[in-house]
C-alpha cells in the first residue's frame, strides 16, 4: 500500500487514480495523519458488503462458471484422444515457433 501526502494528491492526481484504478490501494494523509484510502471502484463496491453477502456473490460467480463449463460440454463435446483446452494451448505454445518457420519456408 502507497501512501501519499494531500499536496501529492493535488500534484499528482493523474497517476495516483491510475493506480488506484489498478487495484493499488492508497493511503491520503496530511499531517502525518491518516485522512482517507483511494481504492478502485470494484474493490469500494465490496465494501459494504457483509461476509455471507461476500461469500453468496463468489459462489455465484463459481454457478455461472459451472453453467458455462457445462454448455461447453454439450455444444462441443469431446473425442476420446481429443485435447483439453490445457493441453491444447501448451501444445501451442510448443509448436508455434515451427508453424512459424514453415510458413516463412513457403
Amino acid at each position: 500500500m502507497r501512501t501519499v501526502t494531500a499536496m501529492d494528491m493535488r500534484k499528482r492526481l493523474g497517476e495516483i487514480l491510475d493506480a488506484a484504478s489498478a487495484g493499488e490501494r492508497i493511503l491520503i494523509e496530511r499531517d502525518h495523519r491518516p485522512l482517507a484510502y483511494l481504492v478502485s471502484v470494484e474493490e469500494g463496491a465490496t465494501l459494504g458488503e457483509s461476509p455471507d453477502e461476500l461469500r453468496e456473490r463468489r459462489f455465484a460467480a463459481l454457478d455461472r462458471i459451472d453453467a458455462f463449463a457445462r454448455r461447453m460440454e454439450i455444444e462441443h463435446p469431446t473425442q476420446p484422444g481429443d485435447l483439453s483446452a490445457a493441453e491444447w494451448m501448451r501444445w501451442d505454445r510448443d509448436h508455434r515457433d515451427d508453424r512459424h518457420e514453415e510458413q516463412a519456408d513457403e
